[in-house]
C-alpha cells in the first residue's frame, strides 16, 4: 500500500484518486480551488472515454444526461457546402460520441471519489516539493505541508504547479486564438456536432449536451475580445446569427456578456513527465487545443492506465516507466495531430484555410485514410502506425 498524493480535482485527478484508493492505497487529493466544482463548457465524450467510464461503473449514469451524437459535420458559411462529415457508426455500428455538460461528468467522478476513503483538501495550491528518504512532501502557498507521499500524481492542468516545482522541462505554446462559450437551453442540431467555418478565420459550433442544453462556441483571436465586448452583445449576436442561423434559438437566452466564458488554448509538451516519485497526467503533461475534442478522454485513459501500471509494478518508479511506455505513442500521436490541425481551423495564416478547404474533403475518399480518420476522431488510434488501443 502506497501513500499517494494526487494534485488536481479535475477529470484526470478525480479518476486517478478513485482508482488508486480502490486498489487500497492511502490517497490524499489536493485541489487549489477553495470550493470544488466543474470549470469550463461542454465535453465531447469520445469512444475512448466511454470505455474508461464503463470500467468505472458510471457510464450509464453519464449517458442518461448526455446527447447522443452520430456525426461531426463541418460546413462552409458561404454557400453551406460540406467541408467534412464524419459519422461514428462508419467506424463501428455501435460507435457514437456524446455531448456532456461538464458538471454531469464532474459529479459522477466526484461521487466515485467520495465512495473511497480519499482525504480531499481544498484551497491547497502547491508551492514547493521536498524529497526525503521518507517520501515526497508538498508545501502549499499557505505554508501547510502535505505528505510525505510514496508517489505523487500531478493532475493540476496545463499550468501545473507540480510540473514547475518538479522542474520537469516542458514546451508551452500559447495560441493566439480562443473561443467564446455559452451553455444555454436548446437542442442544437440533434445527433450532430455542427461546425460552420469561413476558412480558418471564423469558427462556430453547436454541441448538444443533454438535459435540454446546448453549448455554443464562437472562435476569435484573443486580441479581438476587448473590441468585441466594446461593440456590445447585440452586435455579437447579430454577427453570429448571420454566420450560422442555427444559433438564433440559443442566443435568445443570452442577455448579458457575462454569460459567455472566453477560453484560450495552450499546447503543453512535457519533455519529461515523471521521475522516481512524481508523474504527470492529463493536461499537466499534454494539454492541447480542443479542435479534436480529445482532452477529457485522454485524461480518463491516463488515469486508467496509470492505476493499472501501479497495480502491476513493484515500485512507483517502475510503474511510471511502464505507464510512459503504454502512453507514449498514443498521447504523442494525438498531441502531434492536434498541434498540426489547430492552425488549419483557427489562425492568421489564410493560406492554411485555403489548403484545408481543398484537401480535407478529398482525404475520406481514400478508404484506408478514412478508416484512420474515423479511428482518430473516436479517440482510439494507438499511434502513428498503430491500430486501436486497448483500454
Amino acid at each position: 500500500m502506497y501513500r499517494v498524493g494526487v494534485v488536481g480535482f479535475g477529470v484526470a485527478g478525480a479518476a486517478a484518486a478513485h482508482l488508486l484508493a480502490r486498489d487500497g492505497h492511502r490517497v490524499t487529493l489536493l485541489e487549489r480551488a477553495p470550493v470544488l466544482g466543474p470549470v469550463g463548457a461542454g465535453i465531447l465524450l469520445q469512444c475512448s472515454g466511454q470505455v474508461v467510464l464503463r470500467h468505472l461503473g458510471v457510464l450509464d449514469r453519464v449517458l442518461a444526461r448526455a446527447a447522443k451524437l452520430e456525426e461531426l459535420h463541418a460546413r462552409h458559411a458561404a454557400g453551406g457546402g460540406t467541408l467534412i462529415r464524419t459519422r461514428y457508426p462508419d467506424y463501428a455500428p455501435d460507435s457514437f460520441a456524446y455531448g456532456v455538460h461538464r458538471g454531469v461528468l464532474f459529479n459522477a467522478l466526484s461521487d466515485l471519489v467520495a465512495a473511497q476513503p480519499v482525504d480531499v483538501r481544498t484551497g491547497c495550491e502547491v508551492a514547493a516539493r521536498e524529497d526525503t528518504p521518507g517520501g515526497v512532501t508538498l508545501t502549499d502557498t499557505a505554508g501547510r505541508r502535505h505528505g510525505p507521499f510514496d508517489l505523487v500524481v500531478g493532475a493540476d492542468g496545463s499550468r501545473s504547479r507540480v510540473r514547475a516545482v518538479s522542474r520537469f522541462p516542458a514546451s508551452v505554446l500559447e495560441y493566439d486564438h480562443g473561443t467564446l462559450w455559452v451553455n444555454a437551453p436548446g437542442a442544437g442540431v440533434p445527433g450532430k456536432l455542427l461546425q460552420v467555418v469561413e476558412r480558418n478565420r471564423k469558427l462556430f459550433g453547436l454541441l448538444p449536451l443533454g438535459d435540454g442544453l446546448v453549448s455554443l462556441y464562437w472562435g476569435l483571436p484573443a486580441r479581438d475580445l476587448k473590441p468585441t465586448v466594446a461593440r456590445g452583445l447585440d452586435a455579437l449576436k447579430a454577427e453570429i446569427v448571420r454566420f450560422a442561423p442555427e444559433a438564433a434559438p440559443v442566443l435568445d437566452f443570452v442577455h448579458d456578456f457575462e454569460q459567455f466564458l472566453f477560453t484560450t488554448y495552450r499546447h503543453v509538451h512535457a519533455r519529461r513527465y515523471h521521475d522516481a516519485r512524481v508523474v504527470l497526467i492529463g493536461d499537466a503533461a499534454h494539454a492541447m487545443s480542443p479542435h479534436l475534442g480529445q482532452g477529457a478522454n485522454l485524461a480518463l485513459v491516463d488515469a486508467w492506465r496509470l492505476a493499472a501500471a501501479v497495480r502491476e509494478s513493484p515500485t512507483p518508479a517502475a510503474a511510471f516507466r511502464a505507464f510512459r511506455r503504454r502512453q507514449r505513442g498514443y498521447v504523442g500521436y494525438y498531441a502531434t495531430v492536434t498541434w498540426l490541425l489547430s492552425p488549419f481551423f483557427q489562425s492568421d495564416w489564410g493560406i492554411l484555410g485555403w489548403g484545408r478547404d481543398w484537401a480535407l474533403p478529398l482525404l475520406p475518399r481514400l478508404p484506408w485514410v478514412r478508416r484512420q480518420m474515423l479511428m482518430t476522431v473516436c479517440g482510439l488510434k494507438g499511434g502513428y502506425l498503430r491500430g486501436p488501443i486497448e483500454v
